[in-house]
């Protein structure tokens, strides 16, 4: 039987590409080449695509390595995204497989789209009655200064220190300002509006947990036992997951049976609510007995430090063993 070959897309045009590079050589690392074929699609800043021979080729890419959209059906028969952030994880790449009819791993369209967007994906949680913690937002496109300052207003009026102002449509906290003082509201709306034209404003907690579950499958699905990552900053911010090394991942999370099992069947609940398909990882936060779904990752990372992996491995697959999974799962 002939083996099939897996088309690896990593770095991208968004502001985690290096984060996608360092996921794809943890992948490549582990990745079963008894099963399958590999072939590595580096996506560059400059927008186009080229093939590797290896990672560090990233570093001299070569124009006559390029190709267009239409070669992907040719050169491998399931994609394999990697590319965390906007364009990668929003919907925008895994359109460019559905007009070429290529089967890939992860959620389609609509369901990247859909969790990458916080602002609606949290409107669309309210109506399912999902619990999460009080949140505004507002589009910043065709909006005067007025505006802004009468929604910095609405802030102060409604919420509470501390709030978190947050970028409407990018990942790994890139954008993300803590705020305790409000008079530093407007300047965390700025900082947030280089990132994206909408912004979300979520109320704080004290001290919450915060807790993460990693969902694999289609239809039946593999729930893992919710994990937490003990911070030793102010909040899970990009330097906290990236540079620092210190945030301390607790697999499984010490909880009770009952919220525990609370958390996992909200988890899946929303991960088939979204339409997900394939793996995601979704986020909680925990404040005494009470849980709130923070947000659905629908590319988590794959990095040495990385959850989602970790969680999986301790429903027993091994990092190898899920890389298959979630390539069996393409569709």
């Amino acid at each position: 039987m002939k083996k099939k070959t897996v088309g690896l897309f990593f770095g991208g045009i968004s502001n985690e590409a290096d984060i996608s590079i360092i996921s794809a050589r943890n992948i490549i690392k582990n990745f079963d080449h008894k099963k399958y074929n590999l072939v590595l699609v580096y996506w560059h800043t400059d927008k186009q695509f080229y093939i590797l021979k290896n990672a560090d080729e990233i570093k001299s890419i070569s124009k006559k390595n390029r190709i267009t959209t239409d070669d992907f059906s040719k050169l491998f028969d399931v994609a394999l995204p990697i590319t965390h952030g906007k364009y990668g994880e929003d919907g925008a790449l895994q359109g460019l497989f559905e007009i070429q009819k290529v089967p890939y791993c992860g959620c389609r369209v609509l369901s990247s789209s859909l969790c990458m967007d916080k602002a609606v994906f949290k409107v669309f949680l309210a109506g399912h009655q999902i619990n999460q913690l009080k949140f505004d937002s507002i589009d910043l496109r065709g909006k005067k200064q007025s505006d802004v300052e009468k929604w910095v207003a609405k802030i102060k009026d409604a919420f509470q220190s501390p709030v978190f102002i947050k970028p409407s449509n990018s990942g790994s906290s890139v954008g993300v300002v803590k705020v305790t003082d409000f008079n530093k509201l407007k300047k965390a709306v700025k900082d947030a509006a280089r990132h994206d034209d909408k912004i979300v404003v979520e109320q704080g907690l004290a001290n919450p947990r915060e807790i993460e579950v990693a969902v694999l499958g289609n239809d039946e699905l593999t729930v893992s036992d919710p994990g937490e990552l003990v911070v030793e900053g102010t909040f899970y911010d990009f330097d906290e997951k990236y540079k620092n090394n210190k945030t301390r991942a607790v697999i499984p999370a010490k909880l009770n049976s009952q919220m525990k099992e609370k958390i996992k069947s909200t988890a899946a609940k929303a991960y088939r609510l979204c339409d997900c398909k394939g793996f995601a990882r979704i986020d909680f936060f925990v404040d005494g007995n009470k849980s709130y779904l923070n947000e659905i990752n629908t590319l988590p990372g794959f990095t040495d430090i990385s959850m989602y992996p970790m969680l999986m491995k301790n429903t027993g697959l091994s990092y190898k063993e899920l890389i298959n999974r979630m390539i069996d799962l393409a569709n």
